[in-house]
């Protein structure tokens, strides 16, 4: 069966109030008294967690670079910076979150390939040949307009024995 119902505590553990809320986020009942006022610091800092989380799964860009970024562009008080986890602190839970999105490998030669995988970043085809030849083997190769340009204008094309070739 699937959950309806949410439940959040705060994070300060001295704080008694719960939360529950539907699966919209609507509130439908707290319990418990705040017993603290608000700490804007953590607000600012949970909202910059969560701009360099979202950063980290739709762009892929380095995770350190997606933090040094959203730290020059987020308005954060002097406070807030002196506690604000580095980069190495908080970089697991952005890693996670990136790895979340990322396709599983496959265990057979049948599966699909993401379109996201097939263009480069600036959308240009990137996924030459995709092919079944026989029952277990598939050819997949990757290369940019640019990549067979240089390889083509070689006189001479090196094959390693890593992969099997057909010529």
């Amino acid at each position: 069966t699937m959950s309806t119902t949410k439940y959040y505590r705060y994070e300060n553990s001295h704080c008694t109030v719960t939360a529950r809320a539907g699966l919209q986020d609507i509130i439908l009942n707290i319990k418990g008294d705040h017993c603290h006022p608000p700490e804007p610091e953590q607000i600012q800092i949970r909202t910059f967690k969560q701009v360099v989380k979202a950063g980290a799964i739709s762009e892929s860009i380095p995770i350190p670079q997606i933090y040094d970024k959203e730290a020059a562009h987020i308005d954060l008080s002097t406070l807030s910076i002196a506690v604000l986890p580095s980069q190495r602190q908080l970089g697991s839970t952005f890693d996670k979150a990136r790895r979340l999105q990322t396709p599983f490998i496959p265990n057979s030669q049948l599966f699909d390939i993401a379109e996201s995988y097939t263009t480069t970043l600036k959308n240009l085809h990137f996924l030459c040949i995709d092919q079944i030849i026989k029952r277990k083997t598939r050819i997949l190769v990757f290369a940019s307009n640019e990549q067979l340009e240089l390889l083509f204008d070689g006189s001479v094309i090196l094959i390693d024995g890593t992969f099997s070739s057909l010529l």
